[in-house]
Parts: structure tokens; C-alpha cells; sequence
């Protein structure tokens, strides 16, 4: 039987009309459970601050003074995370053993003890 050739008056008016057109939405009833979560992987991200020997301080600080007014890759400790910044090499202050490097045209300060890695780096 088809129901599209019957008369509209033959045919059953009181069909429910659905749900009609719901978008997806993801199932969400315990929000503590998705924060507990965002904090454990906050907490996965942190790292504890790089412990250095005097030598390599010495290293570090003889190649840093090297690469002044070199474009380098540096490796950072700032906050509990870690931080890796393309920039140049501006200035090196002995009194507050602070490192300047620009980013662009933007000033960034480090503290020489948070720095734990410096590489030569050539745009191109």
C-alpha cells in the first residue's frame, strides 16, 4: 500500500512530529571531572628548575657572550614551565645577571640563572 497516492482525507492527521533538527552537543554531567582533568595535565606540563654546575654556568655564560648581536635559539626556565624563544642577543648586564634579547620589537628579560640552553640560529 502506498501511502502517497491515498487522499488526504484517508490519511492519519495526528502523527507526532519528531524532534526535529538537534545539533550535537557532548555529554557532559560531572564539570569536576573535566576540571580535575585540565588540572592534571596543567600539572603533567610543569618541570622543576634546571639544576646547573658552576662549569657549565661558565660555559653557558662564555657562549652567550659570544653570540651578542647573534640571532639564537634560547632555552629558558621561567614559572615552572619551560620556554623556547627565536631572538637576538641585545645585552648582558653583569650586575643583575639579567639577559636582553629581542623578539621582533619587543624587549624579552631573562635571568641568566633560568637559561639552560643557547644555539647559534640564521634566518633565512
Amino acid at each position: 500500500m502506498d501511502y502517497r497516492e491515498l487522499p488526504q482525507s484517508e490519511l492519519n492527521s495526528n502523527i507526532p512530529q519528531g524532534r526535529g533538527m538537534i545539533k550535537w552537543a557532548p555529554f557532559a554531567t560531572m564539570p569536576e571531572q573535566y576540571e580535575n582533568v585540565d588540572k592534571m595535565i596543567e600539572a603533567q606540563l610543569h618541570v622543576p628548575e634546571p639544576c646547573l654546575t658552576e662549569d657549565l654556568l661558565q660555559a653557558l655564560e662564555l657562549k652567550l657572550r659570544e653570540l651578542i648581536d647573534c640571532n639564537v635559539v634560547l632555552r629558558y626556565w621561567s614559572g615552572g614551565y619551560e620556554h623556547q624563544i627565536e631572538c637576538k642577543i641585545e645585552h648582558i648586564d653583569n650586575w643583575s645577571r639579567v639577559v636582553t634579547v629581542s623578539k621582533g620589537v619587543s624587549l624579552v628579560y631573562v635571568e641568566f640563572k633560568h637559561i639552560f640552553e643557547v644555539r647559534e640560529y640564521d634566518w633565512i
